[in-house]
């Protein structure tokens, strides 16, 4: 699924606080629907454990997510990034 200039893009990201680690990612270009979709099922997955962040965010890039949410991106989560960008390019 590539990236159109200009559009709005949606990321699901979890994210482990205790560990310091995005634990998982995933693209869905301009889907808000799946998008949306995809992150009740996060929440009720990890509805038991405080210590996860289930974040939607939708941005024009990766690089705009990275400057809004950079705790997400710092550390091992860093790694992940450049995963992501590397799938949408």
């Amino acid at each position: 699924m590539s990236a159109r200039t200009g559009s709005i893009q949606q990321f699901l990201l979890i994210y482990d606080r205790k560990r310091d680690e995005l634990l998982s990612h995933e693209s869905f270009g301009d889907d808000a629907v799946a998008a949306t979709t995809a992150y009740r099922a996060a929440e009720i997955e990890y509805q038991d454990h405080p210590e996860m962040d289930i974040v939607l965010v939708g941005a024009e890039s990766l690089e705009t997510i990275k400057v809004t949410h950079s705790t997400y991106f710092t550390g091992s989560a860093a790694r992940l990034l450049d995963e992501i960008r590397a799938g949408v390019s």
